[in-house]
């Protein structure tokens, strides 16, 4: 338990700025709530001012964390090369930082379960700087060579990365405009926007994201060439060159039913195949344009077929999650506990729901195993 003293040396502004932000309000928002004003909320986010025990408890409760949340000291700050955004020249400041906010929660989370389980080692291949598009398929090649992945289809790219030492996640609540997300503070967070429910586009996203962790480590990501760069080792690394100019068969015509077997064998999307073919010059570019059309005219944002491909959720934090309950004798209100936050807030940055962990709790007369280390 933090000792609170109340001091400005002990209260973190900071903390809660990430509070309100988690809980999707401005300044104005929360002052009102709280009544008071605007520029005070900022003092206090800024440590230029303390809030007294009486205030503290009223900002903790509207912001569903517990009063020590605000004294926790940060870990790491992340900042515009730590953490790369997919779609960031499209997607809005206000829904990057909200992204962002979940991401630190995450962190200290993750920070939290490595004190009770060991997460793999990391394993992500490093790579110089590409200045090519050959560059970048060698570079896609060499990241499955590297992790024994072959030639063919991969099963799980969640696993992949989970296994390299990333830990993944689903953020709900998030705009729709911000894809995809991934940080290098301290161990590789990958996260998916469960906004987008295409399991082939989440594949994709996370392939992705695993492009700017090899290619653009330290690197300011977000521009044309950056993003071009980071779609191009996707399609790469989930259709290798020599495997699908093997199978995908242009024809005169577009060949539907052989695209969507195509669709299910990879697990990638009709349209990532059909960006693939163009990208290996297997379409021109006036056949690319006119397939595209015709794709989004009859299944418009979301392909019909999309149940071929499996959706892939996270295994690490679930499975550190069961070991911190059944191998250390805790329970999920620890968890929330050490963590300074209600359920609410946890279970955005989750994707699944905490309390279904509640059913392997011990009961009180079981001793944890931890008692004996």
């Amino acid at each position: 338990m933090i000792n609170i003293n109340n001091t400005a040396q002990d209260f973190i502004g900071n903390n809660l700025k990430l509070a309100r932000i988690l809980n999707g309000l401005t300044l104005a928002e929360l002052s009102e709530a709280i009544g008071t004003s605007r520029q005070y909320i900022h003092q206090l986010e800024t440590s230029s001012r303390v809030p007294p025990q009486e205030q503290l408890e009223l900002l903790a409760n509207h912001l569903k964390v517990k009063k020590e949340f605000f004294y926790v000291i940060p870990t790491g700050v992340l900042d515009e090369s730590s953490v790369h955004f997919r779609s960031n020249r499209t997607a809005k400041q206000s829904s990057r930082v909200q992204a962002k906010a979940n991401v630190a929660l995450f962190i200290r989370l993750v920070d939290l379960l490595s004190k009770y389980v060991n997460f793999p080692e990391l394993n992500f291949p490093s790579e110089d700087q590409a200045t090519s598009n050959t560059d970048i398929e060698r570079i896609a090649e060499n990241a499955r060579n590297h992790w024994e992945l072959g030639l063919g289809p991969i099963d799980n790219m969640t696993r992949v990365v989970e296994r390299a030492g990333a830990v993944t996640t689903t953020f709900s609540g998030v705009s729709a405009d911000v894809d995809a997300l991934s940080s290098v503070i301290k161990r590789p967070v990958i996260v998916r926007n469960d906004a987008k429910d295409s399991p082939g586009r989440l594949r994709f996203d996370i392939a992705h994201e695993v492009g700017h962790l090899i290619m653009h480590p330290d690197t300011v990501t977000g521009c044309k060439q950056t993003e071009a760069e980071a779609n191009r080792f996707a399609s790469s690394f989930l259709l290798p060159r020599s495997s699908f100019v093997k199978e995908f068969n242009a024809g005169t015509r577009m060949n539907w039913k052989m695209l969507a077997n195509l669709k299910e064998r990879w697990g990638v999307s009709k349209a990532a195949l059909l960006y693939r073919a163009r990208q290996l010059d297997l379409l021109t570019e006036s056949r690319y344009k006119s397939h595209i059309i015709m794709l989004k005219k009859y299944e418009a944002k979301k392909e019909k077929d999309d149940y071929l491909i499996k959706t892939e959720t996270s295994e690490l934090i679930p499975n550190a999650i069961e070991n911190y309950i059944s191998a250390y004798g805790k329970t999920v209100t620890d968890l929330l506990d050490e963590l300074h936050v209600n359920v609410e807030i946890l279970n955005q940055v989750l994707d699944f729901d905490i309390n279904s962990y509640k059913s392997l709790e011990r009961s009180e007369n079981i001793i944890p195993i931890s008692r004996f280390q």
